[in-house]
């Protein structure tokens, strides 16, 4: 249990300090994913016509499972060029071209078919998955409503122990940190003859708070 007991406040009140844990759980409802198109060319012109049509392609094929324009953007555009080293010599080796979209989906379940649909029309590069709550305030809220139980529950305890009695209207409540943190990582699967699996699993979201009691 952590905390700090039997301190005089600043006006030579009596305090009692503990901190409060909240967490709950939560269904994602929206995933995130980054995916695209790399290739490579001696040519420039080439290597981003290449790329210009193959990611083309991949964008047509996500559009045709309903997702809208508005859910699809490039979040990285890069050329760069790739040299060999020979013998201490650098050889130039052609340009790497570098396409990828953030597909931003709020049917978690059409993950694997996305993918599935990406990779069929020429797609190369799955850089991450990421599933969240599109709202987490809601969410938030619970666990810090927890955290507060928490804390007064830690407080009380330590009051009967010291055989005083508590106040219970806190002096003073800060939080100390939050966060969404994922409970297991999505599983990918090489897209095969059967669609790709995606597990999104449980978000847990974590709030600590400290807080200050008086007591008498």
């Amino acid at each position: 249990m952590n905390h700090r007991q039997n301190q005089e406040g600043a006006e030579g009140r009596k305090t009692l300090r503990v901190f409060g844990e909240g967490t709950i759980s939560a269904t994602p409802d929206q995933v995130q994913m980054r995916l695209g198109v790399i290739t490579q060319n001696e040519s420039i012109t080439i290597g981003q016509q290449e790329n210009a049509e193959a990611i083309a392609a991949v964008i047509a094929a996500i559009q045709e499972l309903n997702v809208q324009e508005n859910q699809i953007q490039t979040v990285v555009y890069r050329i760069d060029p790739q040299y060999d080293y020979i013998e201490g010599v650098e050889v130039f080796r052609g340009y790497r071209i570098v396409h990828l979209l953030q597909i931003t989906l709020d049917q978690v379940g059409i993950a694997g078919p996305v993918i599935d649909a990406a990779v069929n029309s020429g797609a190369n590069s799955i850089a991450s998955i990421q599933f969240t709550l599109e709202d987490p305030t809601t969410v938030y809220n619970q666990a810090l409503a927890q955290a507060v139980d928490n804390a007064r529950s830690k407080a009380a305890t330590l009051a009967r122990s010291l055989n005083v009695t508590l106040n219970p209207v806190p002096l003073e409540v800060k939080e100390v940190a939050k966060g969404l943190i994922p409970e297991r990582y999505p599983t990918v699967l090489a897209a095969q003859t059967t669609p790709t699996p995606i597990q999104p699993g449980q978000l847990i979201y974590e709030v600590t708070i400290e807080v200050l009691f008086t007591y008498f």
